[in-house]
């Protein structure tokens, strides 16, 4: 088979013609009793065009492009019929193109977002699309786990983060020399981090007005400082401790704040109180007398100001896009301080624990009150909460002239899938 060009799969996604492209890309027709699948709660409707070894290929007609909130109800409700999908939103003047990410502990996915705009350009996610392609030679080989491997590896790369984190980590490096007060370098590097934690939580909260209504507060409030202190060379460093740290432990770190002066007050603006923790006096600012220069303040505001921080999950396209799915990455990788009492706990585990915890609490806290026991409930559901994948060769029954053990495994998968009387 040859390989599609980007120029026909641009003609092909033009014209909203998914499933021409896929036929090209070596993909099967769908399972027709999967033509649509209508989303519970929504109007919207996923149709399924494509398919590969049970995973599928989904598409979503809508007037305009949904909520996030909508969007995963798509997933959950699609990954009931395949054992792999990929979505497409089909919007009037775009695609939004989704890979649900399953998390490393199993429980619950994250969406991977890639936006196509009709016309030229979007040679991005076209690279991704021609790499999810399958050739007649390797038919006889294929099988699901291979199918979605190479789905993955198509859809799932991140640029941006990889991009914002090879930058991030030279101003850490930059910070962490920057710092005085603190001698131990390994304090030095944990506070590098809590601090640029902190400023990257304030970039998204100022984009969006909270901060004095001053999109570009941090910046501009450096400017004040600067301009109030009538000159200087640039090893300064009034902004951290006369701005900074009273922004971060009055303004939105207390729901009371107490300035010690009003000009700090004036300085600092109307601000929202954070609750959470993030900006509580740190234990090494407790005990160190900490100060940075103000150049190394500027030089960091030019790198975030070079990204589009925002905090509507819903993609723009550009590439230069930040939303807060990269603050759990950054963490990830630099606040791991386990001696120091500091450590990130990532989202799949967290949601393992409490699903752990909250479900069998309230079980039991229904039981308690009388009412039904919802797993007696459940056993009375029949198949209402029996994915449709799962009951895959059900109603194939086995050669009768074959004994049973030369072919175990399907003789278990249809045992288990076979209704009962």
């Amino acid at each position: 088979m040859q390989r599609l060009g980007h120029s026909d799969m641009r003609d092909l996604l033009d014209a909203a013609d998914f499933a021409g492209l896929f036929r090209r890309l070596g993909w099967d027709n769908p399972p027709p009793i999967l033509t649509e699948v209508p989303v519970d709660e929504t109007e919207l409707v996923a149709r399924a065009v494509a398919a590969k070894r049970g995973v599928i290929l989904w598409v979503v007609g809508c007037g305009e492009l949904p909520a996030r909130a909508d969007q995963h109800r798509v997933i959950r409700t699609v990954r009931r019929h395949s054992r792999g999908d990929l979505a497409v939103f089909d919007g009037p003047t775009e695609q939004l193109w989704l890979w649900p990410e399953q998390r490393p502990s199993g429980v619950g996915f994250r969406l991977v977002d890639h936006v196509y705009r009709p016309g030229p350009g979007n040679e991005a996610l076209l690279q991704r699309i021609g790499d999810a392609s399958f050739t007649v030679a390797e038919e006889g080989s294929l099988n699901t786990p291979k199918v979605l491997a190479r789905v993955r590896r198509s859809f799932n790369v991140e640029r941006v983060t990889k991009r914002f984190y090879g930058e991030f980590k030279k101003q850490h490096t930059k910070l962490v020399d920057a710092i005085s007060g603190i001698d131990r370098i390994e304090d030095r590097r944990w506070y590098a981090s809590v601090l640029l934690n902190r400023l990257m939580f304030v970039y998204f909260v100022q984009r969006k007005g909270f901060l004095a209504g001053d999109t570009d507060y941090l910046r501009n409030r450096l400017r004040r400082v600067q301009k109030n202190r009538g000159g200087g060379g640039d090893t300064c460093s009034q902004f951290f401790v006369e701005f900074l740290l009273p922004l971060f432990h009055e303004g939105l770190g207390s729901p009371a704040p107490r300035y010690a002066e009003e000009a700090v007050r004036d300085l600092v603006g109307s601000v929202p109180y954070v609750n959470g923790g993030i900006f509580e006096r740190h234990s090494l600012e407790q005990e160190h007398q900490i100060d940075i220069a103000d150049d190394v303040f500027e030089g960091l505001f030019d790198f975030f100001g070079r990204w589009r921080w925002h905090l509507d999950e819903r993609p723009s396209g550009d590439p230069t896009d930040i939303n807060p799915d990269i603050l759990g990455y950054i963490f990830e990788q630099y606040v791991n301080q386990r001696a120091q009492g500091a450590y990130y706990t990532k989202p799949d585990v967290t949601e393992f624990m409490t699903t752990a915890v909250v479900i069998p609490a309230v079980v039991n806290r229904l039981g308690a009150a009388g009412l039904d026991d919802p797993s007696v409930l459940l056993a009375r559901s029949g198949d209402d909460y029996l994915w449709d994948s799962l009951g895959f060769g059900r109603d194939i029954d086995l050669p009768d002239d074959t004994p049973p053990s030369e072919y175990p495994e399907a003789e278990r998968n249809l045992a288990f899938s076979r209704p009962t009387d």
